[in-house]
């Protein structure tokens, strides 16, 4: 089997389809991503809203020794 990256083919596609045709190689479609269930969907979706609420700067483990919380 020969595997070639999207990013490869998708950069020439010409080059890899007149290959494909003179070699005989079948290029095949890209695979569909699994569908999420709607439990999962509202949790990531969730997850993605609070992103960057904390600013990067902070140093999470300091604040938390300093205030004496276990981690």
């Amino acid at each position: 089997m020969l595997v070639v990256s999207y990013a490869d083919f998708f950069a020439n596609p010409a080059q890899y389809r007149e290959r494909a045709e003179t070699s005989g190689i079948k290029i095949l479609p890209k695979k569909r991503e699994k569908k999420t269930s709607r439990r999962v969907r509202e949790r990531l979706d969730a997850l993605n809203a609070v992103v960057g609420i904390i600013p990067p700067d902070i140093d999470a483990d300091a604040l938390l020794e300093e205030r004496g919380m276990p981690e």
